[in-house]
């Protein structure tokens, strides 16, 4: 074989070579995508505005899994009947594998734009039904039950309402969870979250009784107006011991005095 021959055969091997590595990289990246997208869950929340008298901003927060999130949304999308806002998160962190009996909260808000202050808010809490695609829910519409507030609901906590640096004290049975290790504690009042992972094991040892009481203080005004008497506050507990029936326990109540300790059960 003369040299122009070798030559001729590497120019014919090599725009094959190139495409080889072109499909390969590609199905890899395919293939990346695939598993990144079937690793999370998708929480949908519909919004209905029809209530609102011409929303111009909202705050919307939700808490699934031991995580959380918060969305601003503003403009065009609130001109509409509805807007839906959409949450993604991971289906296995360091603390809890999601279930589909795990619960989580959504929480929507409806502020005055000029002054970033709370005019009323709609939540939700539900059961997850689908670990790896969406779950949806409504907010803003329907009547007030015991797992949602309906249609919003007016911050009418009335004069002297202001609640001073609030202590959220969280009551975490666990008398049959006594092998439990590791647990995350999820709070939010007002908008605001406020998250402690615990090492569980060590606490109980260290307690006279099997119910952990976990102290979340609120140092800091919440963006959107001070807290109130009558506000709405989560807490939810994640751990993969607390399986089954889930991992996730969430329990929701309302302010009903101002002073500084707020108390609440939650599993």
């Amino acid at each position: 074989m003369d040299k122009s021959q070798f030559n001729g055969k590497i120019l014919l091997a090599l725009p094959l070579c190139i495409l080889g590595i072109m499909i390969l990289s590609f199905s890899v990246i395919i293939s990346y995508n695939s598993v990144f997208a079937a690793s999370d869950f998708e929480i949908e929340a519909k919004i209905n505005l029809q209530k609102l008298n011409d929303p111009a901003k909202m705050k919307v927060v939700a808490s699934a899994n031991g995580d959380t999130q918060v969305k601003n949304v503003t403009g065009k999308d609130l001109k509409s009947k509805s807007t839906i806002v959409s949450f993604r998160f991971n289906q296995k962190n360091d603390v809890v594998k999601v279930g589909d009996r795990d619960e989580f909260f959504v929480c929507a808000y409806d502020l005055n734009p000029q002054t970033n202050e709370m005019n009323s808010y709609s939540c939700v809490e539900g059961n997850i039904r689908s670990t790896g695609g969406k779950n949806k829910v409504n907010l803003g519409s329907g009547s007030e039950k015991t797992l949602s507030t309906g249609s919003f609901q007016p911050s009418n906590g009335g004069e002297n309402a202001t609640i001073n640096k609030p202590t959220l004290q969280i009551s975490i049975p666990l008398s049959d969870r006594k092998d439990v290790k590791e647990l995350k504690v999820v709070t939010m009042i007002r908008g605001e979250f406020n998250t402690k992972t615990l090492d569980a094991e060590k606490l109980l040892k260290e307690s006279d009784h099997n119910t952990l009481i976990i102290p979340f203080v609120y140092d800091q005004m919440p963006e959107i107006g001070p807290i109130q008497k009558g506000d709405l506050f989560f807490a939810c507990v994640s751990g993969d011991e607390l399986n089954p029936p889930e991992g996730t326990e969430c329990e929701h109540r309302h302010t009903v005095h101002t002073g500084h300790i707020h108390n609440l059960v939650a599993r």
